[in-house]
């Protein structure tokens, strides 16, 4: 019992910090899918200059899993040069950045506080 008793405190950060890690890999997949759906957005003909309409779909993509950001965490670039040997074409590039606290805080033994992750994604431009 006094084994169990000094093991469980190490035993219960190491499965909070496997959690979290794994929050925070699902949390990156999530913006680089958001990235990759906006940038598919942008690359369609009809949607060249509609900056706020492509962060808007970026937006509505990320609240169906319950992240929340603003316009100033999207990032667009429809002139983006992608350059494909001896051929430059234009494209568009999306970043897309997320911070997010850490279920624990900042103490000494854990020093992690807020971890800010980001998603990119370039398509080449349909138009």
């Amino acid at each position: 019992m006094v084994e169990f008793a000094m093991i469980l405190p190490l035993l219960t950060v190491l499965m909070v910090g496997i959690f979290d890690f794994g929050l925070i890999l699902r949390e990156h997949q999530l913006l680089q899918n958001a990235a990759r759906e906006g940038a598919h957005f942008s690359a369609l003909p009809q949607n060249s200059g509609a900056t706020s309409t492509i962060k808007s779909v970026i937006k509505t993509y990320l609240s169906q899993e319950n992240i929340t950001i603003t316009d100033a965490d999207i990032t667009v670039d429809q002139a983006y040069s992608i350059n494909l040997g001896d051929v430059t074409a234009t494209g568009t590039k999306i970043t897309v950045s997320y911070s997010r606290n850490m279920l624990i805080g900042s103490t000494p033994l854990w020093p992690f506080g807020q971890v800010t992750l980001t998603g990119q994604s370039v398509f080449r431009n349909l138009y």
